[in-house]
């Protein structure tokens, strides 16, 4: 299977539901093991700093997960249902997995401390006592793979020092969780699903005494969940950037910690580091943030900047990621790039993918200028809003939308890249408008200027067929950019959080300021979602029977 292929069967969903029957039933709970090893040889260690505040929060038992609070003051809330919590399916979903991988042990360990680290044993020993049945979301293989990854990278914390029993028990699920992954992995959807899976069987492998012998292929599988979901350009099939670092990060911790035990072992992991780091820098702007495309969020810099670090893989970012159909344009302290490809599979993507066919993002040395909106943490509706399902929508990027619809799922893209004298610019097209007596297209052309302070954009829509439709071009700002009007109505002027000037002007249109919304950046303390003010520049006209064209011009200007 190739990232080209990646899909999940009929075959594969009916075993995982006759497996999920299987893993339920008692017979199955007394296949697993019943004996604890005395110790573990090896224990990897966890590079990445949690949070302090969301320790605290948990303390006082507020369980701040995957953009939702839960407050449940007297007990961990292993056994909440989403109609206790009012929540949407998929809201539900997204914060019940965080809460059972335990990636929150991570905030305890970094607070450190006697109260910290029995706050820690107690959460475990609460949630073994109400999950030694295999069933439910708790032991979805993901879920059970990554809470397995975060109990060995955190076992060092939560061992020493501990009473007998305590050990006794945390070793013992261990084991239990190794003997059940090794049978349901490979059944988990293909992506990063299966990859938490299979990580959570590759770090017992070598953790566990005898982990070698009993689980001999779990790096092979590991290595093969990569090449299904990895392009050979260093992207991820979801095409997010986001998904791309959590990768990463992932991948650099066990590839740390076999360089270690077996630096030949370590070896298979490299070149998947080698592929992924350039890819990265690809994705960053000049405030040292990840772009915005296919439900990415900024993220944090000091941690991009770690991820790198750690995997020690020096490679320079491509121009053209052929591959995973992104183009990256620089001209001195400019950074243009642009969304070259298709929104990836519901499989990859989660239940919406991001439809911002031809979207584009750029910037000016540290300053964002036009962006795409972003998207939530909550992966569903809340307080009246869907704001997952807005923000995938072609009006939450910064492209042309025709009528009131989204573009075709199966729409063809092209795009051909030209270079001279230092300037860079696209012809690019899809057909996500229709084909046929209806057809419709959306032509772009974007040119940068070799001094990196011009930037013009033609938008064009062709096609003859059916009744006229409202085009309208979107092209959303960086909140911390201000924006305002002036002259005959054509004319905007922008001023960047770091005092940069520039103007916009626009033909064939009629252009107007919008309110918009921004879900780029994430709480630094792990808090809800805060999705912040910001304007749009919008274009509209009327796509007929003739070809419509807008035309624009971003200049640097002193102010």
């Amino acid at each position: 299977m190739t990232a080209a292929t990646l899909h999940d069967s009929a075959g594969l969903r009916l075993m995982r539901r006759l497996a999920g029957v299987a893993f339920a039933s008692r017979a199955y709970g007394l296949l697993l093991p019943r004996k604890a090893p005395l110790e573990l040889p090896h224990l990897p260690d966890d590079p990445w700093p949690g949070l302090p505040a969301n320790a605290d929060r948990l303390f006082q038992g507020r369980f701040l997960l995957a953009g939702i609070e839960v407050v449940s003051p007297h007990a961990a809330p292993w056994a909440m249902t989403a109609a206790e919590l009012k929540l949407d399916a998929a809201s539900f979903a997204a914060w019940a997995a965080a809460l059972h991988d335990f990636g929150w042990l991570r905030d305890f360990a970094t607070q450190g401390g006697d109260m910290a680290r029995r706050m820690s044993r107690s959460l475990v020993v609460s949630w073994l006592d109400r999950h030694d049945s295999i069933r439910s979301l708790p032991w979805q293989p993901a879920v059970a793979g990554q809470r397995l990854a975060h109990w060995l990278l955190n076992g060092h914390f939560l061992v020493d020092g501990a009473d007998e029993r305590f050990a006794h028990d945390f070793l013992l699920a261990i084991v239990r969780h190794a003997a059940y992954l090794q049978h349901a992995a490979r059944l988990a959807p293909p992506g990063l699903p299966r990859f938490r899976a299979l990580l959570g069987l590759a770090y017992a492998a070598e953790c566990l005494p005898d982990g070698a012998t009993r689980y001999p292929h779990a790096l092979r599988d590991l290595v093969a969940c990569l090449d299904a979901q990895l392009l050979a350009d260093g992207g991820h099939a979801s095409r997010s950037p986001s998904q791309l670092f959590a990768l990463l990060r992932q991948v650099t911790v066990l590839w740390r910690f076999l360089r270690a035990l077996d630096p030949e072992r370590a070896a298979l992991l490299q070149p998947y580091l080698d592929r992924m780091a350039p890819m990265l820098r690809f994705f960053r702007h000049g405030d040292g943030g990840l772009a915005l495309f296919h439900g990415s969020a900024e993220e944090n810099s000091a941690q991009l900047d770690l991820a790198l670090e750690l995997s020690e893989a020096r490679g320079k970012p491509l121009t053209s990621a052929t591959l995973s159909r992104f183009e990256r344009a620089t001209a001195k302290r400019a950074l243009l790039l642009l969304d070259a490809g298709t929104p990836p599979s519901s499989l990859l993507a989660g239940a919406r993918p991001h439809r911002g066919l031809l979207s584009f993002e750029f910037s000016h040395g540290k300053d964002r200028l036009i962006v795409n909106c972003g998207a939530p943490q909550r992966a569903g509706g809340s307080s009246g809003h869907d704001w997952a399902k807005a923000l995938s929508s072609i009006a939450a990027h910064s492209t042309l939308g025709l009528g009131e619809g989204e573009p075709a799922a199966d729409a063809r893209v092209q795009v051909s890249r030209n270079e001279l004298d230092g300037a860079v610019w696209f012809e690019a097209e899809h057909d996500g408008w229709g084909r046929g007596a209806a057809m419709r297209h959306h032509r772009r052309r974007l040119y940068l200027a070799a001094g990196g302070e011009d930037l013009r954009g033609e938008e064009t829509v062709t096609g003859a067929g059916g009744n006229p439709q409202s085009a309208v071009l979107r092209l959303h700002l960086h909140p911390s950019v201000h924006a305002s009007m002036i002259g005959s109505g054509d004319t905007v002027i922008l001023k960047s959080a770091g005092g940069q000037g520039w103007r916009w002007r626009g033909a064939g249109g009629v252009v107007r300021l919008e309110d918009s919304i921004y879900f780029g950046q994430r709480d630094a303390g792990g808090g809800p979602d805060a999705p912040r003010r910001c304007q749009q520049i919008v274009m509209a006209g009327s796509a007929g029977t003739d070809d419509l064209t807008f035309k624009w011009a971003l200049t640097k200007i002193g102010i």
